[in-house]
């Protein structure tokens, strides 16, 4: 048998190569041959699992195969790439992962090739940044509570638990990483759903072998079983995890065993101590009954205790209790104010644990407005203003309550107050944008509603700001 010559070779990769070639009629057609198999995609067969943060299923469907790649509804062997979404983890209702993943993740068991990607590192694979971006965008509590249907009482709550973190702080506002929320508000309902801390961790465990990330959702996941099952015993009392709250006074015919707390923190698979012969701080079963807020006297409980218990009232809806609550905790704290130096004796220093008489009056302003006392709000939302006058969120709500009152002249003032402290602020861009439009102001409104949209381009209100501008843009025509 004979060898084959170089200009042989080369003839039968050109005729192979010729082969792929579409039978071609002219150059446009080449060059669109060309262009299509140059795209990100091309070649790709992409599935999708969990809720996508950026857009549709079907519209992530479209859009793969205007960049050259197929989309199927289910993971095959010819599957190239599954795409996570980031709303959230892609967990079944009951808490196991996706039906998808565990696929995908078997078939990589088996040797097949498959790339698992994460919704914003696909989008930046296909030079969407804008959108990958703003899923990576920090948002305010009032934009994920318009984002993610959750309230924003609840997301602020969740701050204090530390179930989620700010990434950051611009004059009392906290922005945070809308993945974390949408994680968090992913566990917290399947866990009220009724489904186990175990087969979560599991699913979590499984996640963070093929993505990133699952590592935070495992110590919310800690929290939140913390917050429902157990109280912890340190050196100041008892303290229920879900409010911060102490408990001083037990009842107990009988008290519990005690069990030790570990040195870390438990798993959620974890959190019903193992061993009983440590030394303090201590966890116990929540079974301790203890006395009511209307048992209580203002001295059972110093500021902060009372300002957590204002705060835990107003989210279960026990408003009076809770404005009693905060009322409490401002009248302590009007005691201690004058101690600003380290006291001498030790035991006084519990004394200095009071909570930011700004706050104590925001959260007393919610609850009258809520418990529909809306001028003595207002009155609260300037005390809190009076004590921390860059604080951003209570000008914001001073002004739409203002507006509520059909007070417009007060509540533009207190508005544009709140956007000379802060003018990239998108909710007071919202509420100001609002406020023109209901003044009649409609071509100053529009401004403001382009703003608001650099901000926010696919919650409720932007398109709302998208129809707002149209409108101004045919008043402009006439």
């Amino acid at each position: 048998m004979g060898t084959t010559t170089d200009q042989e070779s080369q003839s039968g990769n050109s005729a192979k190569t010729e082969t792929n070639l579409p039978m071609a009629t002219s150059l446009e057609e080449l060059a669109a041959f060309s262009a299509v198999n140059s795209l990100p995609l091309a070649g790709e067969t992409l599935a999708f699992t969990g809720t996508l943060a950026s857009m549709t299923h079907r519209a992530a469907m479209e859009l793969v195969e205007q960049h050259g790649g197929r989309s199927t509804q289910s993971v095959t062997l010819q599957t190239t790439m599954l795409i996570i979404g980031e709303e959230g983890w892609p967990l079944e209702d009951d808490g196991r992962t996706s039906q998808k993943l565990q696929q995908a993740t078997q078939s990589l068991a088996d040797g097949h090739s498959m790339r698992i990607i994460a919704e914003s590192d696909w989008l930046q694979m296909l030079g969407l940044d804008d959108r990958r971006d703003e899923i990576r965008k920090a948002h305010t509590p009032a934009m994920l509570s318009r984002l993610l249907d959750v309230p924003v009482r609840l997301i602020r709550r969740w701050a204090r638990l530390g179930l989620i973190r700010p990434v950051r702080r611009i004059c009392r506002l906290p922005y945070f990483d809308y993945r974390e929320v949408a994680s968090a508000r992913r566990l917290a309902t399947l866990l009220d759903e009724g489904v186990s801390a175990e087969t979560l961790e599991k699913s979590l465990s499984e996640l963070s072998q093929t993505i990133s990330g699952t590592d935070r959702s495992l110590a919310q996941l800690t929290l939140l079983v913390h917050d429902e099952k157990v109280l912890i015993r340190d050196d100041r009392g008892v303290l229920i995890p879900r409010t911060g709250q102490r408990l001083l006074d037990f009842d107990f015919a009988d008290p519990p065993k005690v069990f030790a707390a570990p040195a870390e923190a438990p798993t959620a698979a974890t959190a019903k101590p193992e061993h009983e012969d440590d030394a303090t701080p201590f966890l116990l079963p929540f079974t301790g009954g203890h006395k009511t807020p209307v048992e209580r006297s203002m001295a059972d409980w110093n500021a902060e205790e009372w300002f957590h218990e204002g705060c835990r009232l107003t989210e279960e809806s026990e408003l009076e209790s809770a404005i009693n609550a905060f009322r409490n905790s401002l009248s302590l704290l009007g005691s201690d104010r004058g101690m600003v130096s380290k006291p001498d004796d030790p035991a006084d220093e519990e004394r200095l644990l009071f909570p930011d008489p700004a706050d104590v009056n925001f959260h007393l302003a919610d609850a009258l407005y809520r418990e529909g006392r809306t001028e003595a709000a207002v009155e609260r939302y300037y005390c809190a203003i009076e004590v921390a006058p860059d604080f951003i969120e209570a000008w914001t709500q001073l002004g739409c309550l203002q507006a509520e009152l059909e007070e417009f002249d007060a509540a533009e003032q207190s508005l544009c107050t709140a956007m000379s402290i802060h003018p990239g602020n998108p909710d007071v861009l919202l509420h100001y944008a609002q406020l023109l439009d209901r003044t009649a102001r409609e071509n100053e409104a529009a401004g403001y509603w382009a703003q608001y949209l650099q901000h926010d381009t696919r919650g409720p209100w932007a398109d709302h700001a998208r129809d707002r501008i149209a409108a101004h843009e045919v008043r402009q025509q006439m």
